[in-house]
């Protein structure tokens, strides 16, 4: 045997691209085909959504600043794009209260890979919601560390602050630091969204727990797409200024989902914090592990990204782009939800977003009887996951009917507790 034993047993399984393409193969047999697996945006006819504001800035572009090798720590322009885009008009008031700092990454995917990599521990547990994106379990596999999972929300459908405690209380007796991963608002896989409330509370347990050291690990990959006010969700990240000297916040932001640039995986690792020497370390660490990782990012993805942040003209047209995206959003929601209500299928809390869950206790086998009605979702270990950003508003108000027709009684148990992923394969 010549591989090694870290790697040995590593195998992809519920893995979404793969998924993906057989849906893709299967409707060019069949065009009733129903394919609701990635996360990116399609038209109504079912084909990809492409921002124009995007395809200007590329035609603007020289050579160089499409192809050329790029600062595997990125550049002052590129920080500063990031930075308004995540921050707006909140920006200044985190800059006077704390250092920043962006490091560019293939997609947020890239980011993630730095946070783990740098702020985790060999055999420590972080903390993860207990409907996630399960990929965050891969990292766990690859990097050796463990995985824990708090309730998303309770039996109200609001943000579970207590059993995140409960789950800290325990940990906090193991380990000093304790990172605590938040993919809010439209979280992938459900479309919950955090209410401002949520925020103070969750910036107050680092206070509250002044013995330990805290992350804040935040995964804002969707925010984008929370149009009820695009300064809303960017006042509540600048919260983090307030946050106690023993605690960092990290915010993973995506390129791939916020500009419609899935393949050309751009994104960053922005770090907040009140010392000027930990920023140094976040900037240090991870521009070398970028470089011994791939190098650097995408040239032309920041490119498009600093010129779509910092011109007003690509700036605007791009704002009035995601209000178009967001109403086909919302249409196909309330297409899936009003369906679901008329059938009694059960939903997890939905705001915003991507995603939709319905929970079930048998996921897997629920999603291979779909694909044989020439239907295709991702299964998590609780839920069957609906990608509305993939369908158009006729094949989300068949949907539920469809997976409900699928459901026995014995299937539509509501599973809200926080599940052990200790033994799980799903996503390794």
């Amino acid at each position: 045997m010549f591989i090694n034993e870290k790697a040995k047993d590593k195998q992809l399984k519920n893995n979404i691209l793969a998924i993906s393409n057989e849906a893709v193969k299967a409707k060019k047999i069949n065009s009733n085909v129903i394919n609701s697996t990635t996360g990116m945006m399609k038209n109504e006819d079912g084909s990809l959504y492409e921002f124009s504001c995007v395809n200007k800035v590329i035609k603007s572009l020289n050579t160089n600043e499409k192809f050329a090798y790029a600062n595997s720590a990125g550049s002052e322009t590129f920080t500063n794009a990031v930075l308004k885009t995540l921050f707006g008009a909140y920006l200044s008031q985190v800059e006077s209260k704390c250092f920043l700092e962006c490091i560019p990454t293939p997609g947020g995917s890239g980011a993630l890979n730095l946070a783990f990599t740098n702020y985790v521990e060999k055999g420590e547990t972080v903390l993860l919601p207990n409907h996630m994106w399960e990929n965050y379990l891969n990292y766990g596999k690859e990097m050796g560390f463990k995985c824990s999972t708090y309730a998303l929300f309770n039996d109200k459908g609001n943000f579970d602050i207590d059993d995140l405690k409960k789950k800290i209380d325990v940990l906090k007796k193991k380990q000093k630091r304790i990172l605590i991963l938040i993919n809010d608002p439209c979280e992938n896989p459900t479309g919950f969204c955090m209410k401002d409330e949520d925020y103070n509370a969750l910036i107050s347990i680092a206070k509250q727990n002044k013995n330990n050291q805290f992350i804040f690990l935040m995964d804002v990959a969707y925010f984008d797409y929370y149009n009820v006010d695009p300064s809303i969700i960017r006042f509540r990240y600048a919260k983090f200024r307030n946050a106690t000297n023993n605690s960092f916040t990290m915010f993973v932001f995506s390129g791939s989902k916020s500009f419609g640039l899935y393949g050309l995986r751009i994104g960053a690792l922005v770090a907040l914090s009140k010392s000027k020497k930990e920023i140094k370390y976040f900037k240090d660490a991870n521009n070398f592990s970028c470089r011994s990782k791939w190098s650097s990012a995408s040239t032309l993805g920041m490119k498009i990204i600093e010129k779509l942040s910092l011109i007003d003209e690509y700036r605007k047209e791009y704002e009035e782009e995601i209000k178009y995206v967001c109403s086909l959003l919302e249409e196909r929601s309330k297409a899936f939800l009003d369906s679901a209500i008329k059938v009694s299928l059960t939903t997890l809390p939905y705001e915003k977003g991507f995603f939709i869950c319905v929970p079930c206790k048998n996921p897997e086998t629920i999603m291979k009887k779909l694909n044989k009605e020439g239907v295709y979702v991702i299964c998590t270990k609780s839920c069957l996951r609906i990608a509305l950003c993939a369908i158009n508003k006729n094949e989300a108000k068949i949907l539920a009917h469809i997976i409900k027709s699928c459901l026995s009684n014995n299937d539509l148990k509501l599973l809200n507790k926080t599940l052990d992923y200790k033994n799980s394969n799903i996503g390794h």
